[in-house]
């Protein structure tokens, strides 16, 4: 009819499925080939952490004042210098999940930032233990703060003269919440002279002084632990 046009009508290009299908199985190949070359490793990121597997922590040790005394973080290890506090830098713990120590001292390397080399810095059997059954259930990137109960208990009063003899310092200058150095042998008791071979550091607290006598705490209430790597098998 006059005054009428007829709308042309425009043609679907048809969708080219095999295309696709290619495509999707290239992808799909060249995936499994990555993961092929991991082996099953990349399957522990969706794990959690039982009992005998292997972990390796990254992990803040901190002291009753909440200062970290020993850590694998180098931003909490520049904050804690900045801050005036006796901190020291280590690597990566590894541990078995959920397994008891049977020593009673473990040495573990850490480096301070005026020390030439490295030194051994001794954890008790209580601190590893509460790492390792606290890594249980965790996955990969999980961070968490375990307490350590003992550590109100590991306390000693000395006198004046053994105080100066392990911490080279003077008596007279020392304050409450002073940090000291301190060395443990094997056994493990505190090295009260300088005669001791096999010694490890530990870092002390200073929570009373009461006339000749100076009490120090060398316990560590709370350690923070992020685990890293996982292997299950």
């Amino acid at each position: 009819m006059k005054g009428f046009r007829h709308k042309s009508v425009e043609k679907k290009e048809s969708v080219n499925w095999t295309k696709y299908i290619v495509v999707t199985v290239c992808v799909l190949m060249a995936v499994f080939m990555v993961l092929s070359m991991l082996g099953m490793s990349w399957l522990n990121i969706f794990s959690q952490a039982q009992p005998g597997n292997s972990a390796v922590m990254d992990f803040t040790i901190r002291d009753a004042q909440d200062r970290p005394v020993v850590t694998t973080q180098t931003t909490v290890f520049v904050r804690a210098q900045e801050a005036g506090n006796l901190v020291l830098m280590s690597d990566k713990l590894p541990v078995r999940v959920n397994i008891s120590e049977t020593r009673d001292l473990i040495p573990i390397q850490v480096m301070s930032a005026s020390s030439q080399g490295l030194i051994d810095f001794g954890l008790f059997t209580p601190e590893i233990d509460a790492i390792s059954y606290g890594a249980l259930g965790m996955k990969i990137g999980e961070t968490k703060t375990i307490q350590v109960p003992i550590a109100a208990q590991l306390t000693r009063t000395m006198s004046k003269e053994q105080f100066a003899n392990i911490t080279d310092g003077s008596f007279s200058q020392s304050q409450v919440g002073d940090q000291v150095p301190i060395a443990f042998s094997e056994t493990p008791q505190i090295a009260v002279d300088n005669a001791t071979p096999s010694t490890y550091l530990r870092t002390s607290m200073i929570t009373d002084i009461s006339g000749e006598n100076v009490t120090i705490n060398y316990g560590y209430p709370a350690i923070e632990i992020t685990l890293t790597e996982l292997t299950t098998a």
